[in-house]
């Protein structure tokens, strides 16, 4: 429960790791994306933070004409007489949208086309939060200088499982489009809003032993771990691609490539060097390596395959919807408690930060009810905004 995220694989959002007190503010930061593809490349169904999901029962029209490009000079919302302007909103989703352009492109396009217009209102609503901050900011005339940002980075980076340094956290952005001032400035104001939101906690954060025992107590399966094991896996894919292919044909095909790779690992072959070889799953960056998971995270078949087996043990071939998986056992755990000993700090951490996203959250609905928030468009305003006749013109954002 309480053993940290490794953030490497996600370098943007490590970077922008200082506004992640505007999310939580405005309710978006306890949300999810949309589960990892489950096309012939994973078994795993998992989710991460970021915009939540959009609710599906049944598979959205897509639309028939594209919308038309909006004026990047479009104003978008006024706050307190600060125009925001497409152009901005633009700019930040372009940022999110690398982040998320392995999932998109693995989703039907009406889907990803909902998940993005979800995405653009919570960029809207987080602009609007960080205007009404850095209006904080000024009035209370709060400088964070350029050592500082270069230090929390820094500190940042050295955090990461495996460490990276400054400079390996530059090429990392910049080999992913992004633009490390751009990084650097999300940096600046994220540890400015901090300082603010900061302010107000005054003696609210108070934490007793006595209130992590009552957790402890009533949240009793949160510290319980159940068996797991630790696998890797060579996934032989069968998703149709090609709408004039022969599913049957594919599939005969897969399955004779599974049986070809899993004689080369009987005469010796080095299962990750196969797993980098052949497998479709995006595990096989890593030799295949899906690391430790519990009953319920994977697909039947290939559960009951890995949980029966002792470590160091390879499969025979296992057919699941996703197609052929040869799978090697290298680790197991059993199932554990933790004690209220082992538990305390980390309940601790925990409520404490529940009661600093709540206040974060008090304060910034208090500063949205004394602003002047005037949306130029429904499509954009939330319930019960206002909405003028017409937008402003052009403007900075």
């Amino acid at each position: 429960m309480y053993r940290a995220t490794t953030g490497a694989s996600r370098l943007f959002l490590i970077a922008t790791w200082c506004l992640l007190i505007i999310a939580v503010a405005t309710g978006l930061g306890c949300r999810k994306e949309p589960p990892a593809p489950t096309e012939a490349n994973a078994p795993v169904a998992t989710a991460t933070a970021e915009p939540s999901t959009p609710s599906t029962p049944s598979t959205p029209e897509a639309p028939t004409d594209a919308p038309a490009e909006p004026e990047p000079d479009k104003v978008v919302v006024t706050v307190n007489g600060h125009d925001i302007v497409e152009r901005t909103i633009a700019k930040r989703m372009n940022l999110r949208m690398r982040q998320l352009a392995g999932r998109l492109a693995n989703l039907p396009p009406a889907y990803a086309e909902q998940l993005k217009k979800q995405l653009r209102q919570n960029v809207l609503e987080n602009l609007i939060t960080e205007q009404l901050l850095s209006e904080q900011v000024r009035a209370a005339n709060i400088q964070v200088t350029e050592a500082d940002v270069i230090a929390e980075m820094e500190k940042t980076a050295a955090g990461q499982q495996p460490p990276i340094t400054l400079e390996e956290f530059k090429t990392r952005v910049e080999a992913q489009g992004g633009q490390f001032e751009d990084i650097k400035e999300e940096f600046r104001r994220g540890m400015s809003y901090r300082q603010i939101v900061e302010s107000q906690w005054g003696d609210r954060l108070t934490v007793t032993e006595e209130d992590a025992r009552t957790y402890y107590d009533a949240h009793p399966k949160e510290f319980d771990t159940p068996e797991q094991v630790r696998a890797s896996h060579i996934l032989i894919g069968t998703t149709v691609t090609d709408p004039n292919a022969d599913p049957n044909v594919v599939n005969v095909a897969a399955k004779q490539k599974a049986e070809k790779v899993l004689q080369e690992l009987k005469d010796g072959a080095a299962f990750a060097d196969l797993a980098k070889a052949h497998s479709s799953c995006p595990s096989s960056a890593r030799g295949g390596d899906l690391d430790f998971f519990a009953r319920g995270s994977m697909v039947k078949p290939f559960e009951d395959a890995a949980f029966g087996m002792e470590p160091g043990q390879v499969s025979d071939i296992v057919e699941t919807k996703f197609g052929y998986h040869i799978i090697k056992v290298t680790d197991h755990k059993d199932a554990s408690s933790i004690s209220f000993d082992q538990a305390k700090d980390g309940i601790v951490t925990k409520l404490t930060d529940e009661k600093k996203s709540a206040i974060a959250k008090e304060y910034i609905q208090s500063l949205r009810a004394k602003a002047t928030i005037v949306y130029s468009s429904p499509s954009d305003a939330g319930a019960g905004q206002p909405v003028p006749p017409a937008s402003t013109g052009p403007a900075e954002g």
